[in-house]
């Protein structure tokens, strides 16, 4: 038996069709949408923001990996889920979350030669090696700023876009 599509048929074929791709790109479009969902974004302060994509950045890059902070390098590496951060506690803490399940950060990761200037009292945080960027215009004046720590706070203390 051999399928004859008849003009009906087709058009009906055409709109399921249309109608599927729709979604697929509308989808694309909401996931491509970075940055904390709607429902809270108006609950958080401006060093929440940051908080919440750095740990979505992480949740991104890392999966479901055990995550690390190194103290020394301002660096957030992973390792395997059934290891631990490495020896000694004073340098390698595991990574806390304040924001568990974050996906979809607006900040993204660049490959440098050399640390970006971010002044003397602040340093550039890196995740797998990677300076961390801010989005142009939100935090830095109109142009691309980078993720900083300073004055000791440790993960999770006092991030901002410099």
């Amino acid at each position: 038996m051999r399928f004859v599509a008849t003009g009906v048929a087709m058009t009906r074929y055409a709109l399921v069709l249309s109608a599927v791709l729709a979604a697929m790109l509308l989808g694309a479009l909401a996931a491509s949408a970075a940055g904390p969902p709607p429902s809270i974004t108006p609950s958080l302060t401006p060093n929440g923001r940051v908080i919440w994509n750095l740990d979505a950045l992480i949740n991104d890059t890392f999966g479901d990996r055990v995550d690390c902070w190194d103290g020394k390098r301002d660096d957030v590496f992973s390792v395997a889920r059934n290891g631990g951060c490495p020896a000694p506690e004073a340098r390698y803490q595991e990574y806390v979350f304040t924001f568990l399940n974050a996906r979809g950060s607006q900040f993204h990761l660049v490959k440098r030669s050399a640390p970006p200037f971010s002044g003397v009292t602040s340093v550039p945080i890196r995740v797998d090696n990677e300076y961390v960027a801010c989005p142009g215009g939100e935090y830095h004046h109109g142009g691309e700023g980078w993720l900083v720590i300073g004055g000791g706070a440790g993960p999770n203390g006092y991030f901002w876009c410099d």
